[in-house]
């Protein structure tokens, strides 16, 4: 699947700086701005334009998330089948936990090596691990918690996710919300 190719304007950088608040990214944009009227081949200006672009959509993403980063979701139950080739295993998980120990839970499950990189993609979003290399491909970091992901995707009873185990020999596990329960949970006071 090739890009198409962008008429990089003074606007669109304009347009892409009001966007963003990262310094990174605004450093990204001021080193484009100077490219444009260079000698510099057209092909690394697109490059260095869907990068930015790539980076500000991650930044609106992660926006969009926080306001599901704090909700609380001891009292919600995720009925999940993890399957994986011929193999499927079924867990109930509480959606406080962290997405990185639903990593291990998978990893120790699958008789998987720890410490290679994975990530999750729920709905529209990615969230994967912290890594200098790789952080830009996130939109958020594997902290989130199970249920502000599923709800922040909009995923209910038999909603579809994926977990993608070590980049380089590419496992890919199928994920599917199988139930969604309320959990009762009453405080004794004695």
């Amino acid at each position: 699947m090739t890009k198409e190719f962008i008429n990089i304007t003074e606007e669109k950088l304009n347009e892409l700086n009001s966007k963003t608040k990262d310094n990174f990214t605004k450093k990204l944009i001021e080193d484009l701005r100077k490219q444009i009227n260079s000698n510099e081949s057209e092909f690394i200006k697109q490059l260095n334009f869907q990068r930015i672009l790539e980076i500000v959509n991650h930044e609106d993403k992660r926006n969009r998330l926080k306001e599901f980063k704090s909700s609380k979701y001891k009292d919600i139950a995720y009925g999940l089948a993890i399957s994986l080739r011929n193999k499927k295993i079924k867990l109930s998980l509480n959606g406080e936990f962290r997405l990185s120990e639903v990593s291990d839970i998978i990893q120790k499950e699958f008789n998987l090596e720890p410490f290679h990189l994975y990530e999750f993609e729920i709905g529209n979003y990615k969230f994967g691990p912290e890594c200098d290399e790789w952080q830009e491909i996130f939109d958020s970091l594997d902290g989130f918690k199970l249920g502000a992901a599923i709800s922040a995707a909009g995923l209910s009873n038999g909603g579809k996710f994926k977990f993608l185990y070590d980049f380089g020999d590419r496992i890919r596990f199928n994920i599917e919300i199988i139930n969604i329960k309320k959990l009762n949970l009453k405080v004794q006071n004695e």
